[in-house]
């Protein structure tokens, strides 16, 4: 998928690598409300308990509750964005563009826009650039917020490369980089409270920025290499019908059950066979980039940064999509299972600093 943008609700102040969105320009500041204002991303949702009709015309309560999207200029139509318990509370685009509004005077907002259907919102605000392993990195506050039940409201540290503009994902589980807000019913108490202590986060930054330059301090053995990039790529899932016969033996079941298991089993393996494919040459792309990495910086070869770097290079690189490989990361680089994978990186490669 290219981007995943909902209808170009997208607008950013340089030109993004899909063409989609507004450009806003170099010299532009906009405070995180006008650039939610700008990108149409102001729609609001709403909790509703979800009912079931039986075929009598009797009502049940499920106990579940349904996010809906309300209309918006493109789409006349609500729209069920998640099925969420109880306690799960929105907060409104209007509310948190309101709170990032002070942030964004000293942290300019540098792009904003919704995925999907909405169920994904984000602003990224600029921090500047610094120096990370001898390189110029531009430094960015990312912010997302999830509708859909998956995740809560995010706050996280995100350098772009400038020389190959590979977005680095920094470990999402420091407190140091990056928080995550339950979408409880204090949420728009906790968002209003985190946001105001990052209002300050020039130092932040700063740890982050530390945190990351010690990761170019020792040579890793191959071990030590390997236990990075397996961490990063998480074993292919089985499918649910290979594991839930598991164990199944021929004396457990009649005969034409066994058969039907077995006829089963080899869809599913064939298919678990290719995720593993899949997952196995993409960890071959990182040892890949990881030789090309070592050649061109030979001072940080088979450094925990070299390591961390090769991961990076290998996920942006998945998204040839668009056939040019030397393009920005776009947002399935930022969002989602790669995110994760540069974030699970991170975090391991950061065990082997020094």
């Amino acid at each position: 998928m290219a981007h995943n943008l909902y209808d170009e609700r997208l607008v950013t102040r340089k030109p993004a690598w899909h063409k989609l969105g507004k450009v806003f320009g170099e010299d532009t500041k906009l405070t995180a409300t006008q650039a939610m204002e700008m990108a149409d991303m102001m729609f609001g949702i709403e909790k509703y308990p979800q009912i079931v009709k039986l075929a009598d015309g009797t009502e049940l309560d499920t106990g579940s509750f349904a996010v809906v999207r309300e209309p918006t200029s493109t789409d006349n139509n609500h729209e069920v964005l998640a099925t969420v318990g109880k306690e799960w509370t929105p907060i409104q685009a209007r509310d948190l563009g309101r709170m990032i509004d002070p942030i964004s005077e000293n942290f300019p907002v540098e792009s904003a826009g919704a995925l999907g259907k909405g169920e994904k919102i984000f602003l990224s605000l600029d921090a500047s650039e610094s120096k990370i392993a001898g390189e110029d990195h531009h430094l960015y506050w990312l912010v997302t917020d999830a509708r859909d039940g998956t995740s809560g409201l995010t706050i996280a540290f995100t350098p772009v490369r400038v020389v190959c503009q590979n977005t680095l994902i920094t470990g999402m589980r420091s407190s140091k980089v990056s928080i995550n807000l339950k979408h409880n019913k204090s949420i728009q108490n906790d968002t209003e409270f985190y946001l105001d202590i990052f209002r300050d986060m020039a130092k932040t930054k700063e740890q982050v920025v530390t945190a990351m330059n010690t990761l170019t301090n020792n040579t890793l053995e191959k071990k030590a290499v390997d236990s990075i990039i397996t961490y990063a790529y998480k074993d292919a899932s089985r499918p649910t019908r290979l594991k839930l016969s598991d164990g199944v033996r021929a004396d457990d079941v009649d005969a034409k059950a066994w058969t039907r298991i077995l006829a089963h089993r080899k869809d599913e393996l064939e298919e678990y066979d290719k995720r593993t494919q899949r997952k196995d040459a993409v960890k071959n792309v990182a040892y890949e980039r990881l030789d090309i990495f070592n050649q061109q910086f030979g001072h940080f070869a088979n450094t925990p940064w070299a390591v961390y770097n090769s991961v990076v290079e290998a996920e942006d690189y998945r998204r040839g999509h668009n056939g040019n490989n030397d393009a920005p990361a776009s947002s399935t680089a930022l969002f989602g299972d790669r995110a994760k994978t540069k974030a699970r990186a991170f975090s391991k490669a950061l065990e082997y600093a020094k």
